[in-house]
């Protein structure tokens, strides 16, 4: 996992949309309408006829609007799934969701209290590659299954896209956060953090390259830091102050890595001998008038220096134009949205 393929070519003939064969032409020109037209109203047999379509039409269309067709699907979803509840629905909801969320039969208890959608919802997942998920941080939805593009869409992308989906649908299958704390070993972490640095190398040109940054920042946050609520360390004071288990496999990266991850691990390795006084003279740094009111200020601080001194950060962070997106439920990156446009839109806009 550690590693990515060599860079591939594009097929050397993929014809645009208009050079579609007559049978499925008029077909492709009205998918966009079509896809709009999917809703929270709409059934099953309509999302699906709209899946095959999208099938259809994927041979006949360029790189760019297979990309764009992406995350209009993304969007198509997103406004299917989408449930208004009242109080009383929405504890009904969250009820159903903690005690079946690994048994999906629909409780008679629930059904009264339930909000007509989510009764269909929950009735027919599986159906249209959706399911009710608990992402372990506290976070109960529905979502697209990350093999919903790994199926449709990875077979006609070139090589570089292909890997990208399929590994991310690999590694998004299940969720990486169990009752808020990370539920992946230490080793895992590192493999998909070096993963995501060498596929940002080897693939720049990817149609997916920023959602592959901010995997590789993502994966590299939480190899040394861990998560919120399971932090490897609060002041990184000497090996005895840090998680074994992220301990282990830092070294193992400054040992063994010549990558900037492993350089970054050997910084890490280097802060965390120098005294509080030493970080604070080498490392100058003003924490925000928020951060400096946390109670948490102290462990801000020290995190804050930590990645000033292995140079890490999000390098998309210093675009204008960066949004956040969630990295960690799909086989792409997406923006969760409660309003949902209902045009064709491109990952700069999504």
């Amino acid at each position: 996992m550690s590693g990515c393929h060599q860079q591939n070519t594009p097929p050397a003939h993929e014809p645009a949309l208009a050079a579609s064969t007559p049978k499925v032409q008029p077909l492709c020109e009205r998918l966009n309408e079509l896809m709009q037209n999917i809703n929270n109203q709409s059934q099953i047999s309509e999302l699906n006829q709209v899946n095959h379509s999208i099938k259809q039409c994927l041979a006949h269309m360029t790189l760019a609007e297979k990309t764009q067709l992406i995350y209009a699907s993304t969007t198509m979803y997103q406004r299917f799934l989408a449930t208004e509840r009242n109080p009383e629905q929405q504890q009904a909801f969250e009820q159903y969701a903690v005690n079946n969320s690994t048994n999906p039969t629909l409780h008679q208890q629930y059904v009264a209290s339930f909000n007509p959608r989510d009764r269909y919802l929950i009735e027919h997942q599986g159906e249209a590659f959706y399911e009710l998920y608990d992402a372990g941080d506290g976070t109960i939805m529905y979502r697209r299954q990350p093999k919903y593009l790994l199926e449709l869409f990875a077979p006609e992308l070139p090589k570089a896209e292909q890997i990208f989906l399929e590994t991310l649908a690999k590694q998004n299958q299940n969720p990486i956060f169990s009752n808020g704390n990370l539920d992946l070993p230490w080793s895992e972490l590192s493999q998909r953090a070096q993963f995501w640095q060498n596929y940002v190398a080897q693939y720049p040109n990817s149609s997916f390259i920023d959602d592959a940054q901010r995997l590789k920042f993502k994966y590299a946050e939480f190899l040394f830091h861990g998560s919120r609520n399971s932090l490897i360390s609060e002041h990184y004071l000497g090996e005895t102050d840090i998680s074994p288990e992220a301990l282990l496999e830092i070294k193992q990266l400054a040992a063994q890595n010549p990558t900037v991850l492993g350089q970054q691990a050997q910084k890490f390795l280097q802060f965390m001998m120098l005294s509080p006084a030493e970080r604070d003279q080498s490392i100058p740094f003003e924490l925000s008038p928020s951060e400096q009111r946390a109670t948490q200020r102290d462990v801000i601080q020290t995190h804050k220096q930590l990645d000033i001194y292995m140079k890490l950060f999000d390098p998309l962070a210093l675009d204008g134009t960066h949004i956040t997106r969630d990295c960690l439920i799909d086989a792409i990156c997406i923006t969760h949205t409660g309003k949902v446009t209902n045009s064709l839109i491109g990952p700069t806009q999504y």
